[in-house]
């Protein structure tokens, strides 16, 4: 089972780094939901091969991460930093603001354009990205770009946030990644929203 490594907030807001084992990423921030720990960043750590030692991203130090068993945590000690050095104003606000049926059409509206004129799946999310005004869906769209970035198809991802993505709307887009047809999937996902918006 793949290994990844995890940076992660306690309910008492301090910073926990360690690995986790699950068959894939959406397992892992569920695991770490469960146990209470809201999720900062996860990679994959990356093994050298059989019988050596296992190996983290080199943009991890080694000797600050630590192997741990889901319930217990060991805080970091050598920086302690607070909330507000960790996540920046517009990221705190994430919490109370709410994603609306519209944040959802006009993300997809302009998802399917940029993908009619032929952008790839990375450039078109960061392109929305930069123009979408509501913190917390930049927030979950930012979680679906560095997934798509890691190999993933983006309704994986979606499946995670399916308190924001109607279940019909992430079969759409699973449809239109696994056909190749995803532009054509976003338009039927778009009048779906119009219809029913």
């Amino acid at each position: 089972m793949p290994t990844f490594v995890y940076k992660a907030l306690t309910p008492q807001k301090q910073v926990v780094k360690g690995t986790i084992e699950d068959a894939n990423k959406v397992g892992c921030i569920k695991k770490l939901k469960r146990n209470g720990l809201e999720p900062i960043s996860l990679s994959l750590a990356v093994s050298m091969s059989k019988g050596k030692k296992e190996t983290k991203r080199k943009n991890i130090k080694q000797n600050t991460t630590e192997k741990i068993e889901m319930g217990t945590a060991r805080v970091m000690t050598k920086k302690k930093k607070t909330l507000m050095e960790i996540l920046d104003t517009k990221t705190l606000e994430v919490t109370s603001e709410k994603i609306t049926s519209r944040d959802i059409r006009i993300f997809t509206q302009n998802f399917y354009l940029l993908k009619k004129a032929n952008f790839n799946n990375i450039h078109a999310l960061k392109t929305v990205i930069e123009t979408t005004e509501n913190a917390k869906l930049k927030y979950v769209l930012e979680d679906i770009l560095a997934g798509v970035e890691a190999g993933e198809y983006m309704y994986t991802t979606m499946e995670y946030y399916s308190n924001i993505f109607p279940y019909i709307y992430i079969n759409m887009i699973k449809v239109g990644e696994l056909s190749g047809s995803l532009t054509k999937s976003l338009s039927q996902a778009v009048r779906y929203l119009d219809e029913t918006t």
